[in-house]
């Protein structure tokens, strides 16, 4: 079962699931500065563009929170679309970007259920 583990199928998905997850962490992070003055609203490059490790969130404010460990892969690019002029994070633009994170994160955990039964089925096939 180990060689299935190292299947570019399982990497992609494991990979796309722990973006899920650093997307979620940041998203709350925005929701957690929600009426922080001129906080700078906080994203994840898409998954195609590969960040060369952790990026700071520059603290601009004494009240803003520290930001959340989302590991070496990704990479946190300024929100310049969620950047209301006033300078407070967007509650409904962030909530739909949550929304888009879960449906997303729901996809590609029931994709790995199902590329572990379709693997199950071959090795019980095969016994």
């Amino acid at each position: 079962m180990s060689s299935v583990l190292n299947t570019p199928m399982f990497q992609t998905l494991l990979k796309r699931v722990e973006y899920d997850n650093a997307r979620a962490a940041v998203i709350s992070e925005n929701l957690a500065n929600l009426n922080t003055p001129n906080y700078c609203v906080m994203d994840l490059a898409p998954m195609s563009v590969r960040g060369k490790g952790r990026v700071a969130l520059a603290i601009t404010h004494g009240e803003h929170r520290r930001n959340a460990s989302i590991g070496d892969a990704f990479q946190r690019i300024h929100d310049i679309e969620s950047t209301r002029p006033d300078g407070h994070v967007s509650l409904n633009e962030q909530m739909v970007k949550l929304q888009e994170t879960y449906a997303e994160s729901t996809l590609m955990l029931n994709s790995f259920k199902k590329f572990v039964n379709f693997h199950k089925i071959i090795l019980e096939g095969s016994a």
